[in-house]
């Protein structure tokens, strides 16, 4: 009797292998992409905290009013920059609408077709529509 000793893996087995392992890879990419744009999305509305905080303190400082309160010096922040997912180029004096006694910031979020806005009024929300660039009230 001729015995026939079975060393190794056939070429479907391999094929199985490799296409279960592109399967799995690619479950990982898209679901570290939609982490990326949530991280995003949080650093975003940090960096909006952080100028609604200097747009209190700006308005104390000028004696109860928001006029002057756009520029990152006026607010006592450095620059901030959105990621390059956001449509805004800054956060800063464009996407603040100003009044004296009212005040309203949004940017772009990267997941999704939101705007993050907040204003003088404690509102701190994602819209579904566009936010004006001289809007004083989130929507």
């Amino acid at each position: 009797m001729l015995k026939l000793n079975k060393k190794g893996f056939t070429l479907i087995e391999l094929l199985v292998v490799i296409a279960i392992i592109g399967i799995l890879a690619s479950i990982v990419l898209v679901s570290l992409n939609s982490a990326r744009q949530k991280g995003y999305d949080t650093q975003i509305k940090s960096d909006i905290a952080q100028i609604r905080n200097g747009m209190e303190m700006c308005y104390d400082t000028n004696g109860g009013t928001y006029v002057g309160c756009t520029t990152a010096a006026a607010l006592g922040i450095t620059a901030l920059t959105p990621p390059a997912c956001s449509g805004d180029a800054s956060y800063i004096g464009t996407t603040i609408g100003v009044t004296a006694s009212a005040y309203a910031i949004h940017a772009d979020l990267c997941a999704g077709t939101f705007d993050w806005c907040v204003d003088s009024t404690g509102k701190a929300k994602a819209t579904a529509a566009a936010v004006a660039d001289n809007a004083t009230v989130c929507p």
